[in-house]
């Protein structure tokens, strides 16, 4: 793309009234944005065929200088411009009705991986959730694969930086301009994401981070991925957008279940009973439902977790059962085990405190 094609683009995308959709098969009709501003010098022929209010917009005059000053921001800060024209956009993205015309990418532009997964979830995870996210992620580095998430701080912030930890590519969809970083608390994540992945944007500079961006912002994440996990979320929230995005998009989508009382687990149970998500139970479950390869090397399932409190036989024994069968139901165990009920409760009781394993929905037991 030239300097003045990436000119009359930028300027494209900023005329108001015109939606992604529209944009679309404009640039499909003529070719390109310059095309398009050519076209507009003679106003009482252009654009046969299309209606009077988007021909309006068309023929008024562009935003150019401001479009001059986000390529002399581009040209200073190593950004690069990724149009819905180019081979290099995100290759599942601009199979969407609604995808962005044009993406500001800092980092490298590696998108297209055989896989590519979105994790998201709540702000405010719980400890079991960060445990899940590294037990996913390791499960899938053996894969030609990045993960996308949306930089936020929670469960967001958690995949991102899971991802760096496996030498996965990973990138985060910002709700704004790539003149700053939010939230703040991630600059230093943002940096190193840029060595393996990067930072994707539809906004130009200036634009702070507003509410209803960031559902703008979901469709990207979902739109770019394979399949979109979430993690834990509340009934209403950003997750539950991009869960429905991916499904309406087509893409498989898959949920973490929890306890009924959790509010943080909610979303997640709403969408397995709502068919709108599958369970997500462990990585290997993953792959097998996806068809992915599993791995070659060695089981995904961790070891019984070393404990730093001395176990007596008994209580390893639980753990080996639960480490097999889990998640389990006590009844399970005391069985597999040859323990009193009473008696396993109260080594059960004692695990949980150790954080060894965890009681989750059904009263199942599973290792954390």
């Amino acid at each position: 793309m030239t300097q003045d094609d990436l000119l009359y683009l930028i300027a494209f995308t900023q005329i108001k009234g015109i939606n992604d959709t529209q944009r679309k098969i404009l640039l499909a009709t003529y070719g390109s944005a310059a095309t398009i501003y050519k076209n507009r010098s003679v106003a009482s022929e252009a654009f046969p065929g299309l209606n009077t209010f988007i021909k309006q917009l068309l023929c008024a005059e562009w935003p150019l200088k401001e479009a001059a000053k986000e390529i002399d921001f581009m040209v200073k800060h190593k950004i690069t411009a990724c149009s819905i024209q180019d081979p290099t956009y995100p290759d599942r993205l601009i199979h969407c009705e609604d995808a962005p015309t044009l993406l500001y990418v800092k980092g490298a532009i590696t998108f297209n991986k055989k896989q590519v997964i979105s994790i998201v979830g709540t702000r405010q995870h719980t400890q079991q959730a960060q445990k899940i996210i590294s037990e996913l992620v390791e499960g899938l580095k053996h894969l030609n694969i990045s993960i996308i998430s949306g930089m936020a701080l929670g469960i967001d912030g958690l995949v991102h930086q899971a991802a760096l930890d496996n030498d996965i590519p990973t990138w985060g969809v910002l709700a704004h301009g790539l003149d700053q970083i939010y939230p703040t608390q991630h600059r230093r994540l943002a940096i190193r994401m840029l060595e393996q992945g990067g930072l994707i944007t539809e906004n130009k500079m200036g634009t702070t981070p507003l509410p209803f961006l960031f559902p703008k912002r979901n469709r990207i994440v979902a739109g770019m991925s394979d399949v979109t996990i979430i993690i834990e979320t509340d009934i209403k929230g950003g997750s539950m957008i991009t869960a429905k995005l991916a499904s309406g998009y087509q893409r498989d989508v898959f949920a973490v279940p929890g306890k009924l009382s959790d509010p943080k687990t909610k979303g997640c149970l709403h969408l397995i009973k709502t068919n709108m998500a599958q369970l997500y139970y462990d990585p290997t479950d993953l792959l097998e439902n996806l068809s992915w390869d599993l791995p070659t090397h060695s089981p995904l399932k961790k070891t019984v977790i070393q404990s730093s409190l001395p176990l007596d036989p008994l209580s390893i024994s639980i753990l080996k059962v639960i480490e097999l069968l889990g998640p389990v139901d006590a009844t399970i165990i005391a069985t597999k085990v040859n323990i009193h009920f009473n008696e396993l409760n109260t080594l059960l009781l004692q695990l949980e405190m150790q954080e060894l394993i965890y009681k989750q929905a059904g009263n199942l037991y599973n290792l954390l």
